[in-house]
């Protein structure tokens, strides 16, 4: 990402302790294939975890903030020695009488930076890691508002529908109240966000709205009334703070899954760095799958640009790529369309089923032609 913008995020802290992109619409656009090579961006660790799934030879984790880093290290080190129940217990998602005690058992895994880090962080430790970031803890505050809007009883009906036709119905004779509405005016207003580090020039819409809380709004009907609420842990944590189910997680997570995370993961890598310098130090057509989450909203479009040049410098013909907008646009530059090339169906397809729902943009592209080597 380069020198950081004004406008930038402070990324020094804990931002994530969990992934909220959805891993189903990032393992659709970007076809991992057996042997692939992937570049992800590390953020809460849940998606670099679950591409194991997908049986990549290597994996480069990278994020420009260390503390993400160190959570990723955290998160491989308790899926490695944790059976299924004390690893969700450790995290933060079941009950677990000592955190710190487990903390102890896993020490041994960590860089020195990690365990310097994380021994600094005794309750964040003992709380749950995945509850500790930034976003985690606005979503606990927001949640708590929603207590009192909506009530425990309404919540909880609402994931009582059993199909789209009933999700429509409950949204729009039960929950879309004049509370509700102006929850998101109070909650996602200008100032308040850029209290959390964003100033009010950050936030630019290109889908109608004009304000974040009418575009947040807009994103959740969405959510709420066209994606099945079965199985959507995203909505469960936005609305209930918790996964309902050992079944309803990310898929690193799950029982069936956790042998083969577990026997993968000496294929990550973690790597803490801006985008932008690890991937000039990549050799040409070395790197299949580019996860890029967001970052591109962090650079100004002249370092977007530069990122780009540099994603198809280092991709093998073929590589597939994608990345998402939450609030400004940012994309493949013009003249780099004809090597970066959108599937815009496939990108369409991918927003409208996002369970994440957040993001404004779900975008897949695919390298189909290099510049000469």
């Amino acid at each position: 990402m380069g020198v950081k913008s004004e406008h930038q995020v402070e990324l020094s802290n804990l931002l994530f302790g969990m992934s909220w992109e959805d891993p189903a619409s990032d393992r659709r656009a970007l076809a991992i294939r057996p042997g692939d090579t992937v570049s992800t961006i590390s953020s809460g660790g849940c998606n670099t975890l679950t591409l194991l799934l997908d049986d990549p030879a290597k994996i480069y984790a990278v994020d420009i903030n260390a503390s993400q880093s160190y959570l990723l290290e955290l998160k491989i080190a308790a899926v490695r020695h944790l059976d299924h129940e004390e690893l969700l217990a450790f995290l933060g998602l079941a009950p677990c009488e000592d955190r710190l005690k487990v903390f102890e058992s896993l020490k041994g895994d960590l860089t020195a930076e990690a365990l310097d880090y994380w021994t600094s962080k005794a309750q964040e430790v003992k709380k749950g890691v995945v509850y500790t970031g930034r976003y985690e803890c606005f979503i606990g505050r927001f949640i708590r508002v929603l207590g009192v809007v909506q009530g425990k009883k309404r919540i909880e009906n609402f994931f009582r529908c059993e199909t789209l036709e009933d999700q429509r119905a409950y949204f729009d004779k039960v929950w879309n109240t004049i509370s509700w509405r102006l929850l998101f005016k109070l909650a996602f207003n200008r100032r308040m966000l850029a209290k959390r580090g964003l100033t009010a020039d950050y936030f630019k819409f290109d889908d109608g709205s004009s304000s974040f809380a009418e575009s947040f709004f807009r994103r959740s009907r969405h959510a709420m009334c066209e994606i099945p609420i079965t199985g959507n842990y995203f909505l469960a944590q936005y609305l209930r703070g918790r996964y309902l189910s050992n079944d309803a997680m990310p898929d690193y997570l799950r029982r069936e899954n956790l042998a083969i995370v577990r026997n993968r993961l000496s294929r990550i890598e973690v790597v803490t760095s801006d985008a932008q310098g690890w991937f000039g130090k990549q050799a040409d057509s070395s790197i299949n799958v580019f996860s890029l989450s967001n970052i591109c909203e962090l650079m100004s479009p002249d370092e977007t640009g530069r990122l780009f040049a540099e994603i198809a410098r280092t991709a093998r013909k073929g590589s597939r790529v994608c990345f998402r907008n939450l609030i400004v646009p940012r994309g493949v530059p013009e003249s780099l369309s004809d090597q970066i090339e959108l599937q815009e169906e496939l990108s369409r397809e991918l927003l409208a089923q996002d369970r994440s729902f957040v993001y404004s943009r779900v975008q897949a592209y695919v390298v189909r032609k290099k510049q000469p080597e």
